[in-house]
């Protein structure tokens, strides 16, 4: 049996995203609104495809967030770190208990909030 894929989320709320895209875009995208990053690492030892949406699991139940940047499907290398950005409800998010990944096989990959 091969090797399950594994990702590492680490969401960042209120992330001083303006200015990292600014500077990672080099005077080209200018997003005002994106307080939320993710970094999506791939921990396994075989590349894993993601698609940028994610799931915000809570009391209320889940909620598909399919607003990230960049837009499409990723593939992450092993042992590459990719990072997403989105607006971010703040009552949402404090509302929200998980936030779920998926991969192109239908793995899902579960981060408990604080």
């Amino acid at each position: 049996m091969g090797e399950k894929a594994v990702l590492e989320i680490r969401p960042i709320m209120n992330s001083p995203t303006e200015e990292i895209l600014a500077f990672k875009t080099c005077c080209g995208i200018r997003s005002f609104d994106q307080n939320l990053e993710i970094h999506v690492k791939n921990v396994a030892h075989r590349p894993v495809v993601v698609p940028s949406y994610f799931d915000l699991e809570g009391e209320n139940g889940v909620e598909r967030v399919s607003t990230l940047m960049p837009a499409g499907e990723h593939t992450i290398l092993p042992g590459e770190i990719r990072a997403f950005y989105c607006y971010m409800d703040e009552g949402l998010w404090k509302r929200a208990k998980r936030m779920i990944f998926y991969d192109l096989e239908g793995n899902a990959y579960r981060v408990d909030l604080p």
